[in-house]
């Protein structure tokens, strides 16, 4: 009750803020360029006045896989809303649409990020109090939400009319470059030195940033342009990859924020509850040895033989799966620790599965564990299972299935099932 209680003495503060402005705009009778988003009217909250032309934003439903270099998931936006924290005022001043956007992150989007129904109210008012005096953190919480809003809207009984859905998902393009690059102006001038009273902070962000990436090709893949024949004709494998490359750079520096959040107040968000009784049989000790195998540089066989950088690739990003499995035999849910694996792999693992290698391949699909216990949240879905049974169709025509045997157990019969 205190936490709501907070948060709508939050929301009133900010509407009061909005009143006030918007007489001061109307005697004055000049535009507002301090928030994108602020509207002359209470019925535009979604007709928004962007301060971007709407042939500028990026297209991100389109994936275009670079393997000479990773494609960027901001557009080149010059926005004083994306400078780092010195330069922006204390508190943030919000529009309609922002309110509208705050109001559904407290009542139900914050729930994406408690994904095993604890620490709920951290991210419903902690974390929003945290977002008012970052304003990279308040643009990806309301991002989140547009999100939310327009994945969900074509499930409701009322349909949104399609200008309004549009307007929303360029809300969702505006406020997650927006936080993408404030986080990238904060951190690059020092990786290594990252300030730690940020640390909270920073840490919610990014993982937002990852939930944004797997929300936003999970909705591109279930409303499919006008102009595409078919959502069928998609990868899974190629969703997922443009997903992995999205979500590198900037966020990776979660894994170091993880140390300091479980040093803090807020250790519950990365101190997973041990479960009752286990998420998975404990032999992917088997699986992993077998895929050590493979990975190793063969000077026996010289059709077996890998290349010893390659050889390195997968030896890293099975060492790294092995934690990550690890870490979900005891846990009661794989959390979004569970996706940090996905910032840990090399970058040369994804061109590796783009190329549809078979070791990749094979290491990919016993991720896919991993994500199949994430598909009852919103963004991520039966992603798992459809990447395994791609996988298993790939791998079926050199007879390698039983390279996968193990990732094919644990999911068990969801693989035969239609993936939603």
């Amino acid at each position: 009750m205190t936490d709501l209680l907070e948060n709508k003495n939050v929301l009133t503060n900010h509407a009061y803020q909005l009143y006030y402005a918007r007489k001061r705009l109307v005697r004055s009778q000049s535009p507002s360029t301090s928030s994108s988003l602020a509207t002359d009217q209470a019925d535009e909250v979604f007709y928004p006045k962007l301060s971007i032309s709407p042939s500028s934003y990026p297209s991100r439903s389109d994936p275009h896989l670079s393997k000479s270099k990773p494609s960027s998931p901001r557009s080149s936006l010059t926005d004083p809303a994306v400078d780092c924290r010195s330069n922006e005022p204390e508190a943030c001043t919000l529009g309609p649409c922002d309110l509208t956007l705050l109001a559904r992150w407290c009542a139900s989007t914050h729930r994406s990020l408690s994904l095993d129904g604890r620490n709920g109210s951290i991210w419903r008012s902690r974390i929003v109090r945290e977002g008012m005096s970052y304003p990279p953190l308040l643009n990806s919480i309301l991002a989140l939400s547009a999100l939310d809003m327009l994945y969900n809207c074509g499930r409701d009984s009322v349909q949104m009319p399609q200008h309004k859905q549009q307007h929303l998902r360029r809300l969702v393009i505006l406020h997650w470059d927006r936080a993408s690059a404030g986080l990238d102006n904060q951190i690059n001038p020092a990786r290594s030195g990252l300030p730690r009273n940020d640390s909270i902070s920073l840490f919610a962000l990014c993982n937002i940033l990852i939930v944004l990436a797997f929300g936003h090709i999970r909705w591109s893949s279930c409303s499919p342009p006008p102009s595409s024949s078919s959502s069928s004709c998609r990868s899974a494998i190629v969703d997922f990859c443009y997903t992995v490359r999205q979500v590198r750079g900037s966020p990776e520096i979660l894994v170091q924020l993880i140390d300091d959040v479980a040093q803090g107040e807020l250790a519950s968000l990365v101190r997973p509850e041990e479960a009752s009784h286990r998420m998975m049989p404990n032999t992917f000790t088997l699986a992993i040895h077998a895929l050590r195998n493979k990975a190793q540089v063969n000077k026996a066989d010289p059709e077996a033989r890998l290349d010893p950088s390659t050889s390195l690739i997968y030896s890293q990003a099975i060492d790294r799966l092995s934690s990550c499995l690890q870490y979900l035999t005891w846990s009661s849910r794989p959390g979004l620790l569970g996706l940090s694996w996905l910032l840990e792999i090399p970058a040369g693992f994804v061109d590796l599965a783009l190329d549809q290698q078979p070791i990749a391949l094979t290491i990919l699909a016993h991720y896919c564990v991993v994500l199949y216990h994430l598909r009852s949240q919103w963004w991520m879905g039966n992603l798992g299972i459809q990447i395994l049974k791609e996988i298993s169709q790939l791998l079926g025509r050199d007879d390698r299935l039983g390279d996968i045997q193990w990732a094919i157990d644990a999911i068990a019969g969801d693989c035969d099932a239609n993936a939603g």
